[in-house]
């Protein structure tokens, strides 16, 4: 093992940082996405010990980035998925009964009401990212911002989102996952929903 200091390892990835780039875009199936985790991995290795011993560094930078991914992707799997939401908007009109259309205003008006809890900035970092679709670093240019501000940001909303809406997430999945398996045998959900309350 080789005793290596912060200020080494930063320069390891910034040499190598095509080839974990290149890599990470494989694992991760998004050159934006393996982007982001590799700035996060730079941000982090402030955050960590001073000097580090380690038999194969590119290995530990690489481990470091995909615990990054592994991070964000447990973070945003605590909010509803832009995938869920246009689901919710644009379900074919044979599923939508009114109690389901009224069920989704009411959840849409209840997002409404948690997201303008969030201060200015995390709000408007938190709808860049889920509404508009911009990557993090390009919120970061729209806002003036570091990289840093716009992940504690997303973390701080996603946290208080989360924190609002598991319980009914959880609810409105199992009925989801139900009502696909009911379309199959043809039968009616509505009566089975007044069981589930």
């Amino acid at each position: 093992m080789v005793e290596i200091g912060r200020a080494l390892l930063r320069k390891l990835l910034v040499s190598g940082y095509d080839d974990l780039r290149r890599r990470l875009t494989r694992r991760l199936g998004s050159a934006d996405a393996a982007t982001e985790v590799l700035h996060e991995a730079w941000l982090r290795l402030d955050r960590g010990p001073d000097i580090v011993a380690l038999e194969r560094p590119q290995s530990y930078l690489y481990r470091m980035a995909l615990n990054v991914a592994v991070d964000r992707q447990r973070a945003e799997n605590r909010w509803v998925g832009k995938a869920e939401l246009e689901a919710l908007m644009v379900a074919d009109t044979d599923v939508l009964d009114p109690e389901h259309i009224a069920a989704m205003r009411s959840e849409m008006a209840a997002l409404e009401r948690v997201v303008a809890q969030l201060p200015a900035r995390c709000r408007a970092v938190f709808t860049a990212a889920l509404v508009d679709e911009l990557s993090y670093r390009e919120i970061a240019e729209r806002l003036g911002i570091s990289l840093r501000t716009v992940e504690r940001e997303m973390n701080h909303a996603l946290a208080h989102c989360g924190k609002h809406f598991e319980g009914a997430r959880l609810k409105r999945r199992a009925r989801a996952s139900a009502d696909v398996l009911y379309m199959g045998g043809g039968g009616s959900r509505a009566a089975d929903h007044d069981h589930d309350e």
